[in-house]
Protein backbone atom coordinates (compact mmCIF):
# COMPACT_ATOMS: atom_id res chain seq x y z
CA UNK A 1 0.00 0.00 0.00
CA UNK A 2 0.99 3.67 -0.22
CA UNK A 3 2.29 5.60 2.55
CA UNK A 4 -0.71 7.26 4.29
CA UNK A 5 -2.28 10.71 3.54
CA UNK A 6 -2.98 13.10 6.26
CA UNK A 7 -6.59 12.50 7.75
CA UNK A 8 -9.44 14.24 5.64
CA UNK A 9 -13.20 14.87 7.37
CA UNK A 10 -14.33 11.97 5.68
CA UNK A 11 -11.45 9.82 7.28
CA UNK A 12 -12.30 11.41 10.90
CA UNK A 13 -16.34 10.78 10.44
CA UNK A 14 -15.68 7.00 9.35
CA UNK A 15 -13.44 6.79 12.68
CA UNK A 16 -16.19 8.13 14.63
CA UNK A 17 -18.48 5.74 12.91
CA UNK A 18 -16.55 2.71 13.66
CA UNK A 19 -15.75 3.56 17.38
CA UNK A 20 -19.76 3.44 17.50
CA UNK A 21 -20.24 -0.04 15.81
CA UNK A 22 -17.72 -1.19 18.45
CA UNK A 23 -18.77 1.04 21.35
CA UNK A 24 -22.23 -0.43 20.86
CA UNK A 25 -21.26 -3.83 20.40
CA UNK A 26 -20.97 -4.91 23.94
CA UNK A 27 -24.17 -4.61 24.50
CA UNK A 28 -24.70 -6.83 22.01
CA UNK A 29 -22.43 -9.12 22.75
CA UNK A 30 -24.11 -9.36 26.66
CA UNK A 31 -27.35 -9.99 24.60
CA UNK A 32 -26.51 -13.03 22.16
CA UNK A 33 -24.18 -14.68 25.04
CA UNK A 34 -27.96 -15.71 26.80
CA UNK A 35 -28.73 -18.11 23.57
CA UNK A 36 -25.49 -18.80 22.17
CA UNK A 37 -21.95 -19.57 24.48
CA UNK A 38 -18.58 -17.71 23.51
CA UNK A 39 -16.55 -19.94 20.54
CA UNK A 40 -20.12 -20.34 19.05
CA UNK A 41 -21.46 -16.86 18.89
CA UNK A 42 -17.56 -15.99 17.59
CA UNK A 43 -17.56 -18.64 14.75
CA UNK A 44 -21.30 -17.41 13.55
CA UNK A 45 -20.87 -14.19 13.77
CA UNK A 46 -17.73 -14.17 11.65
CA UNK A 47 -18.86 -16.87 8.77
CA UNK A 48 -22.49 -14.49 8.40
CA UNK A 49 -20.09 -11.78 8.18
CA UNK A 50 -17.89 -13.80 6.07
CA UNK A 51 -20.71 -14.45 4.04
CA UNK A 52 -22.36 -10.89 3.47
CA UNK A 53 -18.90 -8.93 2.56
CA UNK A 54 -18.53 -11.94 -0.11
CA UNK A 55 -21.73 -11.47 -1.42
CA UNK A 56 -21.14 -7.16 -1.20
CA UNK A 57 -17.66 -7.86 -3.08
CA UNK A 58 -19.03 -10.08 -5.93
CA UNK A 59 -22.26 -8.03 -6.10
CA UNK A 60 -19.74 -4.78 -6.78
CA UNK A 61 -17.93 -7.04 -9.68
CA UNK A 62 -14.79 -7.79 -7.50
CA UNK A 63 -13.55 -11.60 -7.38
CA UNK A 64 -11.55 -13.41 -4.78
CA UNK A 65 -8.08 -14.56 -5.92
CA UNK A 66 -7.33 -17.89 -6.65
CA UNK A 67 -5.77 -19.62 -3.92
CA UNK A 68 -2.42 -19.90 -5.28
CA UNK A 69 -2.04 -16.09 -5.20
CA UNK A 70 0.33 -15.14 -2.40
CA UNK A 71 -2.63 -12.52 -1.04
CA UNK A 72 -4.13 -15.78 0.43
CA UNK A 73 -0.75 -15.80 2.97
CA UNK A 74 -2.64 -12.21 4.23
CA UNK A 75 -5.70 -13.08 4.75
CA UNK A 76 -4.66 -16.24 6.49
CA UNK A 77 -2.58 -13.68 8.82
CA UNK A 78 -5.12 -10.97 9.04
CA UNK A 79 -7.91 -13.46 10.10
CA UNK A 80 -6.07 -14.91 12.79
CA UNK A 81 -4.47 -11.78 14.12
CA UNK A 82 -7.28 -9.30 13.30
CA UNK A 83 -10.53 -11.97 14.55
CA UNK A 84 -9.84 -15.58 15.72
CA UNK A 85 -7.07 -14.56 18.39
CA UNK A 86 -8.67 -11.83 20.12
CA UNK A 87 -12.16 -13.08 19.44
CA UNK A 88 -10.62 -15.91 21.54
CA UNK A 89 -7.79 -14.08 23.83
CA UNK A 90 -10.70 -11.50 25.43
CA UNK A 91 -13.30 -13.61 26.37
CA UNK A 92 -11.11 -16.12 27.81
CA UNK A 93 -9.22 -13.41 29.75
CA UNK A 94 -12.57 -12.07 31.19
CA UNK A 95 -13.39 -15.12 32.77
CA UNK A 96 -11.20 -13.69 35.51
CA UNK A 97 -10.81 -10.15 35.28
CA UNK A 98 -13.41 -7.30 35.78
CA UNK A 99 -14.14 -5.33 32.30
CA UNK A 100 -12.59 -2.02 33.45
CA UNK A 101 -9.42 -3.71 33.75
CA UNK A 102 -9.53 -5.29 30.47
CA UNK A 103 -10.65 -1.97 28.91
CA UNK A 104 -7.01 -0.47 30.38
CA UNK A 105 -5.01 -3.54 28.76
CA UNK A 106 -6.69 -3.09 25.70
CA UNK A 107 -6.22 0.40 25.42
CA UNK A 108 -2.20 -0.43 24.76
CA UNK A 109 -3.20 -1.04 21.41
CA UNK A 110 -2.74 2.47 20.00
CA UNK A 111 1.38 2.30 21.73
CA UNK A 112 1.87 -1.01 20.42
CA UNK A 113 0.34 0.19 16.70
CA UNK A 114 2.38 3.17 16.56
CA UNK A 115 5.98 0.89 17.54
CA UNK A 116 5.04 -1.58 15.02
CA UNK A 117 4.03 0.93 12.27
CA UNK A 118 7.36 2.55 12.90
CA UNK A 119 9.29 -0.35 11.58
CA UNK A 120 6.63 -2.48 9.27
CA UNK A 121 4.76 0.40 7.79
CA UNK A 122 6.65 3.40 7.18
CA UNK A 123 4.84 5.60 9.76
CA UNK A 124 7.30 7.58 11.79
CA UNK A 125 7.80 8.15 15.37
CA UNK A 126 7.58 11.13 17.03
CA UNK A 127 7.92 13.24 19.85
CA UNK A 128 4.30 14.51 19.73
CA UNK A 129 2.75 11.52 18.27
CA UNK A 130 3.84 9.45 21.42
CA UNK A 131 3.31 12.38 23.83
CA UNK A 132 -0.57 12.40 22.29
CA UNK A 133 -0.66 8.31 22.26
CA UNK A 134 0.94 8.74 26.36
CA UNK A 135 -1.73 11.25 27.03
CA UNK A 136 -4.84 9.17 25.14
CA UNK A 137 -3.76 6.03 27.30
CA UNK A 138 -3.57 8.47 30.59
CA UNK A 139 -7.22 9.50 29.72
CA UNK A 140 -8.44 5.85 29.29
CA UNK A 141 -7.08 4.83 32.40
CA UNK A 142 -8.74 7.75 34.21
CA UNK A 143 -12.39 6.92 32.35
CA UNK A 144 -12.50 3.39 32.76
CA UNK A 145 -11.50 4.08 36.58
CA UNK A 146 -8.16 4.28 38.08
CA UNK A 147 -8.78 1.91 40.78
CA UNK A 148 -8.82 -1.14 37.83
CA UNK A 149 -5.41 -0.70 38.00
CA UNK A 150 -4.95 -2.27 41.59
CA UNK A 151 -6.06 -5.68 39.73
CA UNK A 152 -1.95 -5.50 38.19
CA UNK A 153 -0.50 -8.55 38.42
CA UNK A 154 -1.31 -11.55 41.14
CA UNK A 155 -3.42 -14.52 40.33
CA UNK A 156 -5.03 -13.30 37.44
CA UNK A 157 -1.73 -12.32 35.98
CA UNK A 158 -2.07 -15.04 33.30
CA UNK A 159 -5.56 -13.79 32.52
CA UNK A 160 -3.65 -10.30 32.10
CA UNK A 161 -1.50 -11.43 30.03
CA UNK A 162 -4.78 -12.79 27.58
CA UNK A 163 -5.93 -9.34 27.16
CA UNK A 164 -2.58 -7.82 26.75
CA UNK A 165 -1.97 -10.76 23.71
CA UNK A 166 -5.29 -9.47 22.36
CA UNK A 167 -4.08 -5.76 21.90
CA UNK A 168 -0.81 -6.87 20.47
CA UNK A 169 -2.53 -9.04 17.96
CA UNK A 170 -4.89 -6.67 16.97
CA UNK A 171 -1.79 -3.90 17.03
CA UNK A 172 -0.16 -6.63 14.59
CA UNK A 173 -3.12 -6.78 12.39
CA UNK A 174 -3.45 -3.24 11.92
CA UNK A 175 0.22 -2.88 10.91
CA UNK A 176 0.53 -6.11 8.45
CA UNK A 177 -3.10 -4.71 6.68
CA UNK A 178 -0.79 -1.49 5.40
CA UNK A 179 1.50 -3.86 4.21
CA UNK A 180 -0.99 -5.85 2.33
CA UNK A 181 -0.63 -5.83 -1.46
CA UNK A 182 -3.05 -3.37 -3.29
CA UNK A 183 -6.87 -5.23 -2.66
CA UNK A 184 -9.88 -4.06 -3.13
CA UNK A 185 -11.14 -3.37 0.74
CA UNK A 186 -13.92 -5.42 0.35
CA UNK A 187 -11.90 -8.49 -0.95
CA UNK A 188 -9.10 -8.06 1.53
CA UNK A 189 -12.20 -7.75 4.37
CA UNK A 190 -13.88 -11.06 2.65
CA UNK A 191 -10.44 -13.17 2.66
CA UNK A 192 -9.50 -11.81 6.22
CA UNK A 193 -13.12 -12.70 7.33
CA UNK A 194 -13.30 -16.36 5.82
CA UNK A 195 -10.03 -17.09 7.17
CA UNK A 196 -11.25 -16.25 10.75
CA UNK A 197 -14.54 -18.00 9.81
CA UNK A 198 -12.38 -21.62 9.42
CA UNK A 199 -9.73 -20.72 12.26
CA UNK A 200 -12.81 -20.71 14.37
CA UNK A 201 -14.97 -23.56 12.88
CA UNK A 202 -13.63 -26.90 14.70
CA UNK A 203 -14.58 -25.37 18.57
CA UNK A 204 -17.18 -23.18 17.30
CA UNK A 205 -19.15 -25.96 15.49
CA UNK A 206 -18.76 -28.09 18.50
CA UNK A 207 -20.21 -25.45 20.81
CA UNK A 208 -23.12 -25.09 18.61
CA UNK A 209 -23.57 -28.46 18.26
CA UNK A 210 -23.70 -29.01 22.57
CA UNK A 211 -25.51 -25.82 22.85
CA UNK A 212 -28.41 -25.60 25.36
CA UNK A 213 -29.40 -22.20 26.13
CA UNK A 214 -32.53 -21.06 25.06
CA UNK A 215 -33.49 -19.38 21.68
CA UNK A 216 -34.10 -15.92 22.10
CA UNK A 217 -35.22 -12.91 19.34
CA UNK A 218 -32.86 -10.59 21.52
CA UNK A 219 -30.31 -13.23 21.54
CA UNK A 220 -30.54 -14.06 17.57
CA UNK A 221 -31.13 -10.60 16.56
CA UNK A 222 -28.27 -8.70 18.75
CA UNK A 223 -26.13 -11.99 16.75
CA UNK A 224 -27.17 -11.03 13.60
CA UNK A 225 -27.02 -7.69 13.97
CA UNK A 226 -22.87 -8.15 15.64
CA UNK A 227 -22.31 -9.68 12.58
CA UNK A 228 -23.41 -7.25 9.91
CA UNK A 229 -22.93 -3.75 11.84
CA UNK A 230 -19.65 -3.94 13.95
CA UNK A 231 -17.81 -6.93 11.65
CA UNK A 232 -19.26 -7.15 8.19
CA UNK A 233 -19.57 -3.47 7.70
CA UNK A 234 -16.58 -2.77 9.91
CA UNK A 235 -13.75 -4.74 8.66
CA UNK A 236 -14.21 -3.23 5.22
CA UNK A 237 -14.34 0.43 6.81
CA UNK A 238 -11.38 -0.30 8.82
CA UNK A 239 -9.15 -1.99 5.73
CA UNK A 240 -9.98 0.98 3.58
CA UNK A 241 -9.60 3.28 5.89
CA UNK A 242 -5.66 2.28 7.56
CA UNK A 243 -4.70 1.83 3.33
CA UNK A 244 -5.67 5.68 3.18
CA UNK A 245 -5.03 7.32 7.08
CA UNK A 246 -2.54 4.52 8.59
CA UNK A 247 -2.45 1.86 10.92
CA UNK A 248 -1.55 4.82 13.72
CA UNK A 249 -4.92 6.89 13.09
CA UNK A 250 -6.93 3.87 12.80
CA UNK A 251 -5.36 2.36 15.90
CA UNK A 252 -7.42 5.54 17.54
CA UNK A 253 -10.54 4.11 17.89
CA UNK A 254 -9.08 2.18 20.58
CA UNK A 255 -9.13 5.34 23.17
CA UNK A 256 -13.11 6.11 21.65
CA UNK A 257 -14.49 3.07 21.64
CA UNK A 258 -14.46 3.13 25.66
CA UNK A 259 -16.16 6.52 25.39
CA UNK A 260 -18.82 5.13 23.80
CA UNK A 261 -19.32 1.80 25.74
CA UNK A 262 -19.77 3.95 28.74
CA UNK A 263 -22.34 6.26 27.46
CA UNK A 264 -24.15 3.02 25.66
CA UNK A 265 -23.88 1.58 29.39
CA UNK A 266 -25.66 5.39 30.43
CA UNK A 267 -28.50 4.74 27.84
CA UNK A 268 -28.99 1.68 29.62
CA UNK A 269 -29.10 2.98 33.04
CA UNK A 270 -25.90 2.63 34.40
CA UNK A 271 -24.19 4.93 36.34
CA UNK A 272 -21.30 7.09 35.05
CA UNK A 273 -18.98 8.94 37.27
CA UNK A 274 -16.96 12.01 37.13
CA UNK A 275 -14.01 10.41 36.02
CA UNK A 276 -15.55 9.30 32.83
CA UNK A 277 -16.22 13.22 31.66
CA UNK A 278 -12.61 13.71 32.67
CA UNK A 279 -10.97 10.70 30.79
CA UNK A 280 -12.82 11.86 27.91
CA UNK A 281 -11.28 15.46 27.73
CA UNK A 282 -7.96 14.15 28.29
CA UNK A 283 -8.63 11.90 25.04
CA UNK A 284 -9.49 13.85 23.16
CA UNK A 285 -6.27 16.24 24.26
CA UNK A 286 -4.06 12.91 23.47
CA UNK A 287 -5.76 12.54 20.09
CA UNK A 288 -4.89 16.32 19.15
CA UNK A 289 -1.47 15.79 20.21
CA UNK A 290 -0.70 12.68 18.31
CA UNK A 291 -1.86 14.21 14.46
CA UNK A 292 -0.31 17.76 15.97
CA UNK A 293 3.08 17.14 13.71
CA UNK A 294 1.54 15.39 10.80
CA UNK A 295 -0.65 18.73 10.50
CA UNK A 296 2.35 20.74 10.82
CA UNK A 297 4.24 18.99 7.96
CA UNK A 298 0.87 18.71 5.59
CA UNK A 299 1.01 22.32 5.85
CA UNK A 300 4.76 22.70 4.93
Amino acid sequence: MSDPQHPRWQDWTLLLFLAALWGTAFIFIRFSLDSLPPAALSFSRLTIAAILVTVFAYARGHRLPPLSDPRWKFFIFLGFFGNALPFFLIPLGQTQLPSALAGILLAIMPLSTVALAHFFANEKITGWKLAGFAVGFTGAVILIGPAALAGLGGPTFLAQLAIVGAALSYALNATMTRRAPPTHPAILASGALICSSIWGAPFGIWQLAVNDLPATVTGWGSLVWLAVGPTALATVLYVGLIARAGAGFMSLVNYLVPIVALFTGLAFGEAIGWNAYLGLVIILAGIALARRTQRSTTQA
